[in-house]
């Protein structure tokens, strides 16, 4: 049986390909998660958005016109958009099963504990074949909260025999939806011990001064491209902190008709006006701001 390596000389001067090069030829999961996404790519993601999110709209009841218009809604706001345009495609696509998980989550506590169930493990076994682990991590603590909510109700409403059913059922499909994984789980834990996200082999600084050796990566790198707080109220308000650090303004910009008028030739006036930093918020680089819609939100009250 031929054997591929797991290492690629096209990037980085060389790295192991451990999350982009590995074959897993008895991977079910995948076989699945390529049928759904039988559209061409970028169009794959966007179904997974609008598919997904109607299905959970669905589960809480929304009727289906509704449904269908917060899904194209969903799919189209404009960070899951961004994140296909710069090249996160393990996020858009680990993001696109949140919303199955979720709905399956939602069925397994109102009691349809097979079909809540079912969905639950195919939908948590897809997401984690995302290979996003990050949005993994984020979902999660989405059902930490929700299951928070949950006991909550069902200490209010005394109904803790559903309640610990409910949990069981989710339980076997959470760790089913593991399991189906652990190939690729398990060498991705190999491959953690020796990336950045381990303890340093480096004992020195730069400057040749003894390291304080850590493991894993500092907070301050971790939250780097974290959103300040203020800046969430773009999703409402668009251009709340100003655009991208390298937008395109053209020639009906005043910049670039200040420029002409002070004498810079257009061409030149031209190329600076397609690549000015109008971001003024905490992040180093942004590509758009994340917005969902003033209207969307008025609509949810």
């Amino acid at each position: 049986m031929a054997k591929s390596r797991i290492w690629t000389n096209s990037a980085f001067v060389g790295m192991p390909t451990y999350q982009l090069g590995a074959n897993y030829p008895y991977d079910m999961v995948k076989k699945v998660d390529k049928t759904i996404r039988f559209l061409p790519r970028p169009a794959d993601y966007l179904f997974l958005y609008f598919v997904g999110f109607y299905l959970l709209l669905l589960v809480l009841k929304v009727d289906y016109k509704t449904a269908f218009l917060g899904a194209v809604a969903f799919g189209f706001s404009t960070y899951l958009i961004i994140i296909i345009g710069v090249g996160h495609n393990a996020k858009a696509h680990a993001i696109g099963y949140f919303a199955p998980v979720l709905a399956g989550l939602l069925l397994t506590f109102r009691g349809k504990y097979l079909w809540g169930g079912l969905l639950t493990a195919v939908a948590f076994a897809l997401e984690i074949s995302a290979n996003h682990y990050q949005m993994t991590y984020y979902l999660l603590l989405l059902i930490l909260v929700l299951g928070a909510f949950q006991t909550i109700y069902a200490w209010r409403e005394t109904e803790f025999k559903s309640l610990l059913k409910s949990v069981g059922v989710i339980a076997v499909a959470l760790f089913l939806g593991g399991i189906t994984n652990a190939t690729s789980l398990l060498a991705t834990q190999e491959y953690a011990q020796w990336s950045t996200r381990s303890k340093s082999e480096l004992t020195l600084t730069p400057k040749g001064l003894p390291k304080v050796t850590s493991d894993g990566l500092s907070k301050e790198y971790i939250t780097e491209y974290s959103y300040g707080i203020s800046e969430s109220l773009n999703l409402i308000a668009p251009r709340l902190f100003g655009g991208s650090n390298h937008e395109a303004l053209g020639k009906d910009s005043h910049t670039y008709q200040f420029l002409v008028n002070q004498g810079v030739p257009t061409s030149q006036a031209l190329d600076f006006s397609n690549a000015l930093p109008t971001y003024w918020g905490q992040q180093p680089i942004v590509a758009a701001p994340a917005y969902v819609g003033a209207v969307v939100f008025f609509c949810l009250f």
